[in-house]
């Protein structure tokens, strides 16, 4: 099993290149909608959009700071049709965990598991939280290193995160309530920009087929 080196800013950089790809193939194939990339959401937005939501609960909403924010490493495309109705059509994540096989190479011992994983999670409640009146949830993470191999446990922790339902399989449609599992592409090998548009495509012309059309 081989895998190229590649550090978390580097892979940021890539998924932002797959994202640029996207757009421009999704504004080609959808003329009559218009798209719009945003790298952060602040946390009183998604209140806001909660609160008109389900108006019964406003009042139970906590108040967060004005500066608090979720930033997926690929962030938020927005679809906007002729009538003005706006929604957001993908949200992606990269994670890069685990060099334990770097360091065995290199006659180094083995240091903790990394805390990506983590991260990934609270931004995953927050973006279920923008999706829960919608039939679809159009979020995809791709994560690899050594972390993430078969056999490792921590591939369990993001098995527990996608309600215990399959990884590496594209899930954009709420078809399995109370569940709602999304895509969650996790290997070894590293993930090429090519791949990620492709999937990051299917994700989002998913959820504008369910939205738009």
């Amino acid at each position: 099993m081989q895998s190229k080196t590649l550090n978390p800013k580097k892979m940021d950089k890539e998924i932002d290149i797959a994202v640029s790809v996207v757009l421009k193939t999704l504004s080609e194939k959808y003329p009559q909608l218009s798209f719009v990339h945003q790298k952060k959401m602040m946390l009183t937005n998604i209140i806001v959009m909660l609160s008109q939501q389900y108006p019964g609960y406003s009042g139970y909403f906590g108040k967060p700071l004005e500066t608090s924010f979720i930033t997926p490493d690929g962030g938020f495309i927005f679809a906007t049709n002729k009538q003005g109705e706006r929604r957001i059509v993908l949200v992606s994540e990269v994670k890069h965990q685990g060099t334990n096989d770097k360091r065995k190479k290199e006659g180094l011992p083995k240091q903790a598991k990394g805390n990506a994983i983590e991260r990934l999670g609270k931004n995953l409640i927050g973006i279920k939280a923008l999706f829960k009146n919608e039939g679809v949830l159009p979020f995809v993470c791709f994560g690899n290193g050594d972390d993430f191999k078969e056999g490792s446990p921590i591939r369990d922790r993001v098995l527990t995160m996608n309600d215990f339902f399959s990884l590496n399989k594209i899930i954009v449609k709420k078809d399995f309530l109370p569940f709602e599992p999304a895509s969650m592409l996790f290997r070894y090998d590293v993930w090429t920009i090519d791949e990620m548009a492709r999937i990051m495509l299917d994700v989002a012309e998913q959820a504008i087929n369910y939205k738009f059309v």
